[in-house]
């Protein structure tokens, strides 16, 4: 059988002598292709409004974030969790869970989360091995260096410890509600009843609202250290711990 000259386009195949020529638009977006102008304006339409839905989202997704970092300290944090279920639902959505896609409306609405147990300790440098402050990098065994060549940091000021939590629903990966939130958690899985729990990590700098308390409280430190020095006491170094809740995963 004698060899053709056909048209190919996303997975469709055309002999040249059977196609004609004709005018059609193409979204510069999304590639799609109409043959009408009526039904591209339409489309334009849908497509502008889809994604000022989506910004607005965004702007309210970003502001309910920036309100949970800049809680004054940990029992906000904490109520914060309990008050805003939603907030960590759609991070779970988002993360890729396309199991819950369909429930999504009627599991939302039932969905919630809290933190039972919190056990942290201020450190000066806590590692970054496999986390670190948003838009850091980390740093396996301390072998990265800087862009003029001295190594990187191998640790940042913040708090180390644990954590425990529970949810109304079984998701799968018991640390995705965590991703992304500045709660970094390491080691640890769940238990029944939707409880989990990890090794965790905050770092001082993602949570800008406790980096006013610790300053505060440095600032009181100093001012005390200043009249111990005067009077030939002792310095007092700076330490910070909280616990909160009773421990299921870690007993």
């Amino acid at each position: 059988m004698p060899a053709i000259m056909a048209y190919k386009a996303n997975g469709m195949i055309m002999p040249v002598n059977d196609a004609k020529t004709a005018k059609a638009y193409q979204c510069p977006w999304t590639k799609k292709v109409f043959a009408t102008k009526r039904a591209y304006s339409k489309h334009l339409k849908e497509l502008r409004n889809s994604r000022m839905h989506q910004a607005a989202r965004q702007r309210i997704t970003n502001r309910k974030f920036d309100n949970f970092i800049n809680q004054p300290d940990f029992e906000s944090i904490i109520n914060w969790f309990e008050t805003n279920p939603e907030f960590f639902f759609d991070k779970i959505i988002k993360s890729g869970h396309s199991s819950w896609g369909d429930r999504r409306a009627h599991i939302r609405d039932e969905f919630w989360v809290k933190i039972t147990y919190l056990d942290l300790s201020y450190s000066d440098s806590v590692s970054i091995t496999h986390s670190a402050p948003r838009g850091k990098r980390t740093n396996w065994a301390g072998r990265e260096t800087l862009a003029d060549g001295t190594p990187a940091p191998r640790g940042y000021p913040g708090w180390h410890g644990k954590i425990e939590y529970q949810m109304s629903h079984d998701i799968g990966f018991g640390s995705d509600v965590m991703r992304g939130t500045g709660f970094n958690t390491g080691t640890g899985g769940g238990i029944k009843e939707n409880r989990y729990g990890y090794d965790c990590k905050m770092f001082l700098e993602d949570w800008p609202g406790l980096g006013k308390m610790v300053n505060e409280q440095l600032d009181a430190l100093d001012r005390e250290n200043t009249f111990r020095a005067v009077s030939g006491k002792g310095m007092r170094t700076f330490s910070h711990t909280f616990k909160y809740g009773t421990p299921r995963y870690f007993r």
